[in-house]
């Protein structure tokens, strides 16, 4: 006598949602990454190095 399933396993499929919602989640993460990295850089052009020099 022998038990067989199908399909059993215990890790989940990681899935893409419908229309690229995780697409569209990573451009949104690293465009506001991107755009806190420039403002870093900005202040320290504008307020930083001008007292330095």
């Amino acid at each position: 006598m022998t038990y067989l399933e199908d399909h059993h396993t215990h890790s989940s499929e990681v899935r893409e949602p419908e229309g690229s919602g995780l697409v569209g989640y990573a451009a949104i993460k690293y465009a506001a990454i991107v755009i806190i990295v420039l403002a870093i850089m900005a202040f320290l052009a504008w307020y930083v190095i001008p007292r330095i020099g």
